[in-house]
């Protein structure tokens, strides 16, 4: 089975939004998520809009009722409607984040995952962003998640790259090191 790319269809969206409504090109990350999240959390939403027992006209229907639901509007209903028509709607959640990569790529923003063995305060949160920001040259959004076995200090991937700034990184450099020392 081929792999799916999402790309083409985030383009596409990205296109008919900017012509039709770019007032929209934030908010449609809004609602490209909320109707991820009900593609994720409700199985049975995705196995009706595949089932050949009902009617193109009713699993539109049953579309249009989610997407009223979660205040989702044009051109975004429509650019559902495609997805679902093409039984694509699984992929909806990697549309999303196609999506949002190039709304933050034309904002001049990355996202950074950052791993902290505590939640950090807002102020120190603010701080490491803001270092990060400096680091890469850009503004970074930042998704924090706690990892305790980094026993101290962070761990930050944007994009492919990786930056090692705990404890337990150090003393794994530490161990290659005296490796090769050792010979």
């Amino acid at each position: 089975m081929a792999r799916f790319r999402a790309i083409p269809y985030a383009k596409a969206l990205h296109e008919v939004v900017l012509d039709q409504a770019p007032e929209q090109a934030e908010a449609t990350v809004d609602f490209l998520d909320r109707v991820s999240q009900v593609v994720e959390q409700v199985p049975e939403f995705l196995k009706v809009l595949v089932t050949p027992a009902l009617s193109p006209e009713a699993k539109s229907a049953i579309l249009d009722s989610v997407l009223d639901a979660v205040d989702v509007v044009e051109p975004t209903r429509r650019f559902l409607h495609v997805v679902q028509k093409s039984y694509r709607m699984e992929h909806l959640p990697a549309i999303r984040d196609a999506y949002r990569d190039l709304i933050d790529r034309a904002s001049g923003r990355v996202r950074a995952q950052i791993e902290v063995p505590v939640k950090l305060g807002d102020a120190d949160a603010k701080r490491l962003v803001s270092a990060i920001s400096d680091l890469v040259g850009s503004e970074v959004v930042a998704d924090f998640s706690e990892a305790p076995e980094l026993l101290a200090g962070f761990r930050v991937q944007v994009g492919s790259k990786v930056f090692d700034g705990s404890l337990i990184g150090q003393l794994e450099q530490l161990r290659r090191q005296t490796l090769i020392e050792q010979g």
